[in-house]
Parts: structure tokens; sequence; C-alpha cells
């Protein structure tokens, strides 16, 4: 097609987007319209019925993929459960030799009503440093690093710090937060 051809294909377009002149009726619940008061008139056909799939269209099958969500019931799980074994931070570790402490946090994740628990554990200690990559049994993190997911893809070890203490980070890295209350990681 030539150039003018293009353009008044493109004009016609927009024309017809523009000035198709339907308007969506809206139609409560319970299968009546609603008046112009309420929401307008329509014009040129209606968008459906307003409310659960089945309630009051014979046309829809009763799962049509919009069941109401019904609660479990859990109740409400009440603050954070803490448990501190250790302290990450102390000169004098209180882990078994080999082991070190690490900071964690315990999702239930939709397994019941459980509430999340969170502390420090003494855990076997692993060689990885600043940037290193752990995250299973054979690459885990030295005692005063944490295994995390960051920016960076995969899981990568990075230096525990305390948030709010200058310096708690070596040179050209700042202390940010991590998902366990109380302590910051170095990046």
């Amino acid at each position: 097609m030539s150039g003018r051809s293009w353009a008044i294909v493109a004009f016609g377009s927009v024309f017809a987007l523009l000035h198709c002149g339907g308007s969506v009726e809206v139609v409560d619940g319970g299968g009546g319209a609603s008046s112009a008061g309420s929401g307008g008139h329509g014009q040129g056909g209606h968008a459906g019925h307003v409310g659960l799939a089945g309630a009051g269209s014979g046309s829809l099958p009763r799962d049509a993929g919009f069941d109401e969500y019904v609660d479990p019931g859990c109740p409400d799980a009440g603050p954070a459960t803490q448990i501190m074994e250790c302290d990450p931070f102390s000169a004098m570790p209180t882990c078994a030799p080999g082991e070190g402490c690490y900071p964690f946090v315990d999702q239930p994740f939709g397994e019941g009503c459980g509430a999340q628990s969170f502390g420090t554990q003494c855990l076997m200690a692993g060689e990885g440093r600043q940037g290193d990559d752990c995250g299973d049994s054979l690459s885990r993190c030295v005692s005063g690093f944490v295994c995390v997911v960051g920016a960076e893809p995969g899981k990568h070890c990075v230096q525990l710090c305390r948030m709010g203490v200058p310096g708690s980070c070596p040179a050209g890295l700042i202390c940010g937060e991590l998902d366990v209350e109380g302590y910051g990681v170095c990046s």
C-alpha cells in the first residue's frame, strides 16, 4: 500500500475506536437494569451481571473460575516467637566448636495456622565469605556471615552487621535490613 493508503487506514481506525457509540449497561446482581441516576444508560448492549458467577445468569456455569474465597478460620497468629540460642556479635562464642551463630526466620507459608518465629541458632559453620555462593549442605557461610537471596542471581554469603551502628561494615559497604529483626547485612 502507498503512504496515502496507510494514512487513510490509520485515520479510519482511530475514528472508529473513538466513535463506536457503545456504552456499558450496569446490571445489578438481581438482573434489573440500573437507573440513570446510579450508573447511566445503555446504548449498545450490556457487559453482563455484577456479582458471583452463576448468581443471575443461566448461561454461566456455576464454576466459571470466580468461586468465592472461604476463609479457613485461623485465629490471629499473634506476635512472632523469638528464639535466641546465641549472639552472632559476641566476642565469646556460645556455640560448639565447628558451629557458628546464625540469625533465622521461620515463616509458616500457609501451612496451617502457624505463627512466624525468628531469632538465632547454632549451626555447622562453612567457609563462605562476602559474595561466595551458599545455600546447600556443601556451601555454607563462615560464622559472622549469613546466606541470603539478594540482587545477584542465586544465594550468597554476606557479612552480618548491627543496624544503625556506624562502621559495622567494611569500607565501601553499607548495613542494610535483613528480614530478622535487629540484624542487618553488609552490601
